[in-house]
């Protein structure tokens, strides 16, 4: 999928409230980057940037969603398209990926 569309579809969806958190990966595998649904929720529906992945086995089929936390640290979320049961589209967030900033 080219960019343009992948955001148009990405806007849509979170639009319509049409997205899942894929909490086996983001919350269980991953515990040390303290995510919980509501925030990755509250991340993905917030400002922030849309761009295609930098990983070339994904290009088209991945895309990232930048953004800051409330503590100004720096978050890149992994989103895709993927049907749910009834065969609709949704947006997964597949993986979250925080850069905590530095105490001074």
């Amino acid at each position: 999928m080219k960019l343009t569309e992948a955001k148009r579809l990405f806007f849509k969806l979170r639009a319509e409230n049409r997205i899942e958190v894929c909490e086996e990966h983001v919350l269980l595998d991953h515990p040390e980057r303290e995510w919980s649904v509501a925030e990755v929720l509250s991340l993905v529906k917030g400002p922030g940037r849309f761009q295609d992945t930098r990983d070339l086995n994904f290009l088209g089929e991945r895309f990232y969603w930048r953004t800051k936390d409330v503590l100004g640290n720096a978050v890149r979320l992994v989103n895709q398209f993927e049907e749910d049961d009834t065969g609709q589209l949704i947006l997964v967030i597949s993986v979250g990926e925080r850069k905590h900033v530095k105490a001074r």
